[in-house]
């Protein structure tokens, strides 16, 4: 295990079977976008243009970043990143007016790029680096993405993940990873996630009239899934307020996951879930609202608060219906009303 490390192996069992299917049914239905007359699948980038790209995002994030600019962040970020970087600058920047004076500047280290072949748009790629901050010593993983040929690369997705945590990709003998269909196994996670919160335990159902004609979902134990349903319920105990959850899945283009495949045969899969969350006092309590929600918040909270989160996550799936491990989440609330 190590940080994006790329190999050369293949796998031929069952799931990596499905994935291959679904690769070759999606190139023959998804209506490929001409770019200069190509409908052939290619390189996503160049490593070169990747880099640039990666140099890009540290020099416009550490001009945006200090003084909460979300005016300046969509030069870098985009889809669910894009959203949550952009109501996290708006609340701060209410809060704190006077910047972050202990902001710490990215500087990108030991960059590694995971570029897959795609046809037609939008088309993505992976960087896995260092940030480059003193005492951290996590792999920054940035999917970049684009819509055209005359778009820049921004980040649609982020997850800070422990070196050894970084599942091994697969790459071609060119050195090209592989992008898993979102018709497949990728596509479920949000549904499957969002299920596995709300249910509070267990596996999903699945779905049995998907595309990827799978089971049940298994999310192993770990901070982001039986944690989060802990925090949950250790919340709920409080008498001063009530809390009730709508956890669902994402359904907006912009919100699609992305995917490469590993070693196993399985993927490294970026998804994003929504999760709504109304918090009532008790008749007599006074709402105690958190200053970077309240920043955010239409209206006068009398007696409730419902906020709107937008979660990001990155997970490894295994090849053969194992459990998947959420390696990394961030989640950021995007709006809020009181009531």
């Amino acid at each position: 295990m190590g940080a994006v490390r790329t190999t050369g192996r293949t796998n031929a069992g069952p799931m990596a079977r499905l994935f291959a299917l679904l690769a070759v049914t999606a190139l023959l239905v998804s209506g490929c976008v001409r770019v200069h007359g190509e409908n052939s699948v290619v390189p996503a980038t160049t490593p070169q243009e990747a880099a640039e790209a990666l140099a890009r995002y540290a020099a416009i994030g550490n001009e945006a970043n200090p003084v909460y600019d979300a005016e300046l962040n969509p030069e870098i970020d985009t889809g669910p990143l894009g959203e949550i970087n952009q109501a996290g600058h708006r609340a701060r920047s209410a809060v704190h007016p006077e910047g972050n004076p202990r902001y710490r500047p990215l500087d990108f280290t030991d960059a590694r790029f995971a570029i897959p072949r795609q046809a037609g748009w939008p088309k993505f790629f992976l960087a896995d680096a260092e940030s480059g901050r003193e005492g951290d010593a996590n792999r920054w993983l940035l999917v970049f993405t684009r819509n055209s040929i005359e778009e820049e690369w921004c980040a649609s997705y982020l997850a800070v993940v422990p070196p050894e945590e970084v599942p091994e990709l697969l790459v071609d003998g060119d050195g090209w990873a592989e992008a898993v269909p979102v018709a497949g196994e990728a596509d479920r996670l949000s549904g499957a996630y969002a299920e596995f919160l709300a249910r509070g335990s267990g596996s999903t159902d699945g779905a049995p009239d998907d595309a990827s004609g799978g089971g049940p979902i298994v999310f192993a134990e770990g901070r982001h899934t039986t944690g989060e349903v802990e925090r949950r319920a250790e919340e709920g105990t409080r008498p001063e307020f009530v809390v009730q959850y709508r956890d669902l899945k994402a359904e907006a283009a912009a919100h699609a996951p992305v995917g490469l495949r590993t070693v196993d045969g399985g993927a490294l899969v970026f998804f994003t879930s929504h999760h709504h969350e109304k918090k009532t006092w008790a008749e007599g309590e006074t709402p105690v609202v958190d200053e970077y929600v309240e920043a955010l918040m239409e209206g006068t909270a009398e007696r409730s608060v419902t906020s709107e989160r937008l979660s990001i996550q990155a997970a490894a799936v295994p090849v053969e219906g194992g459990p998947v491990r959420v390696l990394a989440r961030i989640a950021m609330t995007v709006g809020a009303k009181g009531g």
